[in-house]
């Protein structure tokens, strides 16, 4: 080996003591993309002679919900990875474009080692569970354990709760088992006890699509349905509310849109601020308070009724309910979405450019010339944002936003489309990877019946499945609230609310629960005032912080090889970089371990070994050819590489499109796109035959006028809307017209460039590329003394964070914005945070269908002269457990 490299050991001591300094190469150490290094060549840039390998690392950020993820390759020399590069494959083409990974894939280096890894197994000094002490939660030190002793403390300690409380007193942090991303074997052991209670009675991604897409549009999730990104360059005008592509979606969405910009079409960016994106991309930026789209809405299809520029043969034929005539005969007089908006119904008020005005803050002059503009443009793409429906009431915007693209028409024919999910290639070639967790395999959460609110794709119980079935299953806003009371859910409900009692918590699946959902300082309240907690993870985030017992697991880097999903029109080939760090553990071995400890077979809770699972995602994985529209596997595998690769497995081999070998050395796949390939317009078949091909709504057809959708919320008690997308202040404690002398301004939590979620946030190059700041306008910061950089405090209802102030000319005055994800740091004394944490600030409403409704919580910003001083994100030291010994 090379002088100049690096040795494990050296490497490892080098990590331990630079306190995060590993992270400042996690942007720079990135080979060129001239194919250099690839056998052993000389590097300029860094001057070592290559002797180890380059290996496959995607990106395992979920920065996309699913709509693209991106490569990354890793050198790794004598065990150590030491730089990356990306997706090097082929030249760009629009149809096949590469998978380059953003600065948080880039990064992973510096997360792997960062120093707020969880090296052993560990205790809270002062806990046992005869006397748990629970108030020194996130203010104890810690003591190292054996796994052996760990495992025992954790097994008695699941096994004491059970028997105390049963398994309805145990609060279960990490996800249903719904992706490998969040597969956590110890839910499993959880379910095969007798289940736990989840706080997955609603959506902290979709906002209030999901519900409305049901009853709406007729399928679960409008995901397959939107545009391919063959499709985008048909339209000529994309019309884009809250999109901020750059960040939420990273991968190729922006390049997308940016090439059919080049191609002569024109982007609108309606949002509160300048965002990443709009700056890239956008023709022209439309400043807009947050939460308030439904009105702007609302007001262009007054202007296009008032002109008569919409497609009322369209909506006579594929429609129920924009006028009179195509009502269903349930309803009331005048109760139409044409009656509401030209004041001939419900509130007898014309939705004037005048009357959106004085909601949203978009000028008058300005909606006129926006109806105008898209009005006179035949092909149309609208696009929403999840976050646009993350409001009080959120389907109120939903429902709108459909109503206006159908107004417009055309849809089911090229050009004329619609969405909320980004850019989804369901409907051409396409390549997947197989299951790495079938779910059908694992023990089922009886806490969990038929009729449970379905985490995301249906958040919201049904009553008339659920009879008087008991089930336990907690919306996520109202989470620790429902706790503390020991109650949730609405009096509405059959048998009114359910009652409830947690003592214990887990917290895993890769999920930092206290950090990630609403009202984080009731949270840390209820957690302290339970008899255990206990967390498995990689990092010593500020969930785990609050736990009694950590036990750590292996990154996605140090887990075993498999194929895992990029998009619809890729997939990406993982293997393992390196063995796990320090002590960590698989959670497969960890619930294993702790089943065994509790009387459990092993198998009940981990049904399929590693290589079981590895081989599952690649003889599983499907090619779907685009124009037959046949299925066929897409991988060809030879008997040695089953018995080489994947040794234990009962595997054969099998033909398929690409060869395993070539999907191993590549690191990727991709389906065989081409310009000039057909593919189906969204809706088709239902616009070309609604007679022999109806959607599945009520009618058949779409609905805006939708009495289904009105009841299914209604029902719930959150929320109170109208079958169609009227405006309302959907709570009178939040959102834009509920602003008090005390909280005059608006929040709302845009995703960051610095972090995935809550990921990377440990990662110190990244804290100082993208400070977590609080943006606010010129006018409201002047109004306050505020200037750039300025410390300041924010304050909510329900809680309080102190940040610098980022003042910018390029955010609507009235709003701030915090990005989310930020770890929370609590000062004991103030109860302020020094993290950045956005849900130290939000709103604990549950809202709709089960929506986090995020934005628009009241705030107040005051520059801060308090005793606190705040450092720079990147020299504040990344927390570590205080009382181990390195």
């Amino acid at each position: 080996m090379s002088e100049k490299s690096l040795s494990r050991r050296s490497f490892l001591q080098w990590s331990a003591l630079g306190a995060g300094a590993i992270g400042a190469s996690g942007l720079v150490a990135c080979a060129s993309g001239d194919g250099a290094g690839e056998g052993g060549d000389n590097l300029a840039e860094t001057g070592l002679t290559e002797t180890g390998e380059w290996k496959n690392a995607p990106c395992y950020n979920n920065c996309s919900c699913g709509s693209s993820r991106c490569l990354n390759r890793v050198y790794v020399e004598d065990g150590v990875p030491l730089k990356m590069r990306s997706d090097e494959a082929e030249e760009d083409s629009y149809a096949v474009p590469q998978r380059r990974s953003c600065l948080r894939g880039r990064a992973k280096i510096g997360e792997v080692y960062s120093p707020a890894r969880i090296k052993y197994p560990m205790k809270r000094k002062n806990f046992s569970l005869d006397n748990p002490q629970g108030e020194l939660r996130g203010r104890d030190e810690w003591e190292r354990m054996s796994w052996e002793d760990a495992l025992d403390l954790v097994a008695e300690g699941i096994k004491k709760m059970i028997d105390k409380y049963g398994s309805k007193g145990i609060l279960c942090g990490g996800s249903t088992n719904i992706s490998d991303g969040y597969y956590d074997q110890n839910v499993c052991l959880l379910d095969a006890l007798g289940g736990s209670v989840h706080h997955e009675a609603g959506t902290v991604s979709y906002g209030s699509w999901a519900v409305a897409d049901t009853h709406i549009l007729g399928g679960s999730l409008n995901m397959t349905n939107t545009p391919h990104h063959l499709q985008m360059v048909t339209s000529d005008l994309h019309v884009m509310f809250g999109c901020n592509w750059a960040a939420n979606k990273a991968g190729n969405h922006t390049w997308f849109m940016h090439e059919c910009r080049k191609r002569g079409a024109k982007v609108i960016i309606i949002d509160p601020w300048l965002n990443q994106t709009a700056q890239a991309i956008a023709d022209e930026w439309i400043p807009i308070l947050p939460g308030t789209d439904t009105a702007l809405v609302i007001a262009i299809c007054h202007e296009w009724i008032n002109a008569g520029t919409f497609d009322q043969e369209f909506l006579d034929k594929y429609c129920v309910g924009f006028d009179e005539k195509t009502m269903p005969s349930t309803a009331p007089a005048n109760a139409s979405w044409k009656d509401y908006v030209m004041g001939t119904g419900y509130d007898m008020t014309p939705k004037t450019p005048e009357w959106a005005e004085a909601i949203c803050g978009v000028p008058a002059d300005k909606i006129r010339e926006l109806a105008a503009e898209i009005a006179a443009v035949d092909k149309v793409d609208f696009f929403a944002s999840q976050s646009t429906s993350k409001i009080p009431a959120g389907e109120q915007f939903v429902q709108s936003f459909y109503t206006m693209a159908l107004m417009h028409g055309g849809v089911g024919t090229p050009g004329h489309y619609f969405g909320w999910s980004g850019i989804k290639d369901f409907t051409s070639s396409m390549v997947m990877a197989g299951a790495y967790c079938p779910v059908d395999a694992d023990p089922v959460n009886p806490l969990m019946p038929e009729g449970a609110p379905v985490f995301m794709f249906y958040p919201i119980p049904v009553f008339d499945k659920l009879g008087d079935k008991e089930w336990l299953n907690l919306e996520p806003s109202e989470c620790w609230r429902s706790i503390k009371a020991g109650e949730y859910g609405r009096d509405c409900w059959p048998g009114g609310k359910i009652k409830l009692d947690i003592h214990a918590a887990y917290f895993g699946g890769h999920m930092s629960t206290l950090n990630q959902i609403a009202d984080t300082m009731t949270g840390i309240e209820v957690v302290r005032g339970m008899d255990f907690v206990w967390g498995v993870n990689p990092f010593f985030d500020s969930t785990r912080q609050y736990c009694d017992v950590v036990l750590p697991c292996a990154t996605f880097w140090e887990k075993p090889n498999k194929a895992f999903f990029g998009d619809a029109s890729s997939v990406l080939w993982f293997d393992q970089i390196l063995e796990p760090l320090y002590e960590s553990k698989y959670e497969s071995w960890i619930a294993e371990e702790l089943a065994s400890r509790l009387g459990l077979d092993p198998k009940v809770v981990n049904t399929m070994t590693d290589a079981e699972r590895t081989y599952a995602t690649v003889r599983d994985g499907i090619f779907m050819d685009g124009t037959t529209y046949e299925t066929s596997p897409l991988l060809t595998i030879t008997q040695e590489e089953v018995d080489t690769y994947f040794p234990g497995t009962t595997g054969q081999p099998q033909e398929g499109k690409f060869t395993f070998q070539e999907f191993r050395e590549k690191g990727i796949l991709k389906a065989p796109l081409t310009e000039d390939m057909f593919v189906p317009e969204p809706w088709m078949a239902f616009i070309n035959d609604p007679e022999g091909a109806p959607l599945a709504t009520a009618s058949g057809k779409f609905e805006i006028y939708c009495e289904t959708l009105a009841y299914m919320v209604n029902s719930v008690g959150y929320s109170q809307i109208a079958p169609i997308g009227m405006y309302q202040i959907g709570d009178p404690e939040q959102g834009a017209g509920t602003q008090t002398d005390e909280f005059p301004l608006l929040l709302w939590t845009p995703h960051s460039l610095r972090r995935a979620h809550s990921v990377n946030d440990n990662v110190t190059s990244l804290r100082q590329a993208f400070p977590q700041e609080c943006f606010m306008s010129v006018v409201d910061a002047e109004a306050r003394g505020i200037k750039n950089g300025d410390t300041v405090l924010m304050t909510s209802p329900h809680g309080k964070v102190l940040r610098h102030a980022k003042v910018t000319p390029y955010i609507v005055p009235g709003a701030v914005a915090m990005q989310d994800g930020a770890w929370f740091e609590i000062d004991e004394e103030t109860g302020i945070d020094l993290g950045g944490c956005p849900n130290v600030l939000q709103a604990p409403k549950s809202s709709g269908g089960g929506c986090q409704a995020w934005t628009g919580t009241l705030l107040q910003v005051e520059k801060y002269d308090g005793p606190l001083t705040l450092e720079a994100d990147w020299a504040r030291p990344v927390v570590t457990p205080v009382g181990i010994a390195e």
